[in-house]
């Protein structure tokens, strides 16, 4: 398979998803530029915007009126959001919550989530600790049982889209196995204690950090199989990251290699010396292999011969092209020079918002783990085929 030739149907949504963020999201980054802060009132128009394009729940099933995009559809959607500074590719990149959809009971889903699919509220994963972060097996929350109920008791970090969300997803230790509940914004015992500062600043999603004390949930608002979906959600999330690396690192290339054109130094384009021009070669080259990789890693997941191998090549494309697209930001910012030290500049917002991509969602050193552990495990070939 070709895996850079996409079908015509996920063609089209990409070609839409880069008109979009071009036409709508590029402005309104400027603005922030200007502005140094979010506007929600703009964010929320420019979310009813590209709703009314189609980039809504694209990726839930077709029995809830959805597109139900194949993985290679959806990696294509979010490789043009990561073009977009701020957070705001999440404007189009605006996935539905498949893996609760598929773990929840007919009950859940109709009291619990069917309100998230109507836009009413939005949903935010708690899983990460102060004491637990890439090792998900060291989560130290609890979940007691307790007649009907569960009480929860704990704290989550770096809770993302926290600060708007209506239900958090909040993974816990119960009877001796993990497990997710799903906990209401206003239950009794949930706190949110605060909301950080972090380097991408200003960001339209918080990343908040909530306290549970004795917080009771009913029994019936625990997820079947939590362990199993926790670990599906990070696949496709780290899945993601990887293709909005790509997207990001692609217009970062073409900034520069437009700059250094242009840009004349001592008589010539700075294009012309090998300093310039060299590593500009090297972040084409380092690209092309992080979107192959990618794209490969989606083709596998939808073909889903073995969840294992899979699961591996995924790691593998989130820690290669993360990893690439920092290295092509620094590259970028030192072609500009001055000008791509100012926050004003879209170079200067991606190298500090690229960081993260080795950190949230598995660190590149957890990817290098699940790496070395598949290759022990099942040896070189079938990562390879």
């Amino acid at each position: 398979m070709d895996a850079l030739r996409l079908d015509a149907e996920a063609a089209e949504w990409q070609e839409r998803a880069r008109r979009f963020v071009e036409e709508e999201l590029y402005p309104a980054e400027e603005r922030i530029a200007e502005r140094g802060s979010i506007d929600a009132d703009e964010v929320r128009e420019l979310r009813v915007r590209a709703r009314a394009e189609g980039f809504s729940h694209y990726n839930l099933p077709q029995d809830l009126g959805c597109a139900d995009l194949p993985l290679i559809a959806q990696v294509a959607i979010e490789e043009q959001a990561g073009r977009a500074t701020n957070g705001l590719g999440f404007v189009v990149a605006d996935r539905g919550p498949r893996e609760l959809v598929e773990l929840a009971t007919e009950d859940q889903l109709e009291r619990r989530l069917r309100p998230v699919l109507r836009r009413e509220i939005v949903e935010a994963w708690a899983v990460t600790e102060p004491g637990a972060g890439s090792d998900v097996g060291g989560i130290a929350a609890t979940a007691t049982r307790d007649g009907a109920d569960w009480v929860l008791d704990g704290e989550k970090w770096f809770v993302t889209g926290g600060d708007h969300a209506g239900l958090f997803v909040v993974l816990a230790q119960a009877d001796g196995e993990q497990a997710l509940f799903l906990v209401s914004r206003d239950a009794p015992g949930l706190e949110i204690v605060r909301r950080p500062h972090f380097m991408h600043d200003p960001y339209i999603d918080g990343h908040i950090e909530l306290r549970l004390t004795a917080c009771r949930v009913p029994d019936r608002d625990r997820l079947p199989s939590g362990d199993d979906g926790a670990r599906r959600w990070f696949t496709i999330e780290r899945l993601m990251i990887a293709a909005r690396c790509c997207g990001a690192a692609a217009r970062l290339l073409e900034l520069a290699t437009e700059w250094a054109a242009g840009r004349e130094a001592f008589g010539q384009a700075i294009a012309d010396y090998q300093g310039v021009s060299f590593p500009l070669a090297d972040s084409l080259t380092e690209l092309l292999a992080a979107r192959l990789l990618t794209y490969h890693a989606a083709h596998e997941l939808d073909a889903n011969p073995s969840p294992g191998v899979a699961h591996g090549k995924v790691a593998m494309a989130k820690l290669y092209a993360s990893e690439t697209a920092n290295r092509i930001a620094d590259r970028a910012l030192q072609i500009f020079g001055g000008r791509g030290y100012m926050t004003e500049h879209p170079v200067e917002r991606h190298f500090r918002e690229l960081r993260v991509d080795r950190i949230w969602e598995g660190t590149s050193e957890i990817q290098r783990v699940i790496i070395a552990r598949g290759l022990f495990k099942r040896g070189a070939e079938p990562y390879l085929a």
